[in-house]
């Protein structure tokens, strides 16, 4: 027992002094650890899984499916700022703003296009069923400007309705 004793004593005494001499032992404490690990997830993760207003989401999802089979003309934008003005009652300038906003986040586009299930995730609980539809009927509209839409965008409006869709068909218990 008396070796168990001087064993934690020793232990102590050199944390101590390491914490006396400034060296940093902050990893030893288990929350502090969390806490970083937390901030570190956070600051290092893509801001695109983190967006919490369902305007965000949409304006990136919709600009998404606009730039899915290549980059967005400029009548493409001045019509996706025209449709923003429209369906979210926003200004030009806020308009243009969020637009800009969406095509800086979207960047490639490549983990929007795989996944955006995990785009509107953190949004979704305050999503209304109002706008859900009009979130399927606005990118269904920008999908379809210009032409007919192409088979890359019909895929990526599926997954999002998939996304936005409600579970009221399922039984409760």
């Amino acid at each position: 027992m008396h070796i168990i004793i001087g064993f934690l004593t020793a232990v102590a005494t050199l944390l101590y002094v390491l914490e006396r001499l400034g060296i940093d032992i902050g990893w030893l404490n288990p929350w502090a650890w969390k806490r970083r690990r937390a901030w570190l997830k956070q600051s290092t993760g893509n801001p695109i899984f983190a967006l919490n207003e369902p305007i965000d989401a949409i304006a990136l999802l919709a600009t998404a499916a606009a730039k899915i089979d290549g980059d967005i003309a400029l009548e493409e934008k001045e019509q996706l700022k025209a449709i923003f003005q429209k369906t979210f009652n926003l200004s030009e300038k806020d308009a243009s703003q969020l637009l800009g906003a969406s095509v800086h986040l979207l960047g490639s586009g490549e983990e929007v296009y795989q996944s955006p299930e995990k785009i509107v995730k953190c949004s979704l609980p305050k999503f209304t069923e109002e706008q859900k539809s009009s979130s399927i009927n606005l990118i269904f509209e920008i999908i379809n400007l210009g032409s007919s839409s192409s088979n890359l965008q019909t895929e990526f409006l599926e997954k999002i309705k998939r996304c936005l869709s409600t579970d009221t068909d399922k039984s409760n218990w």
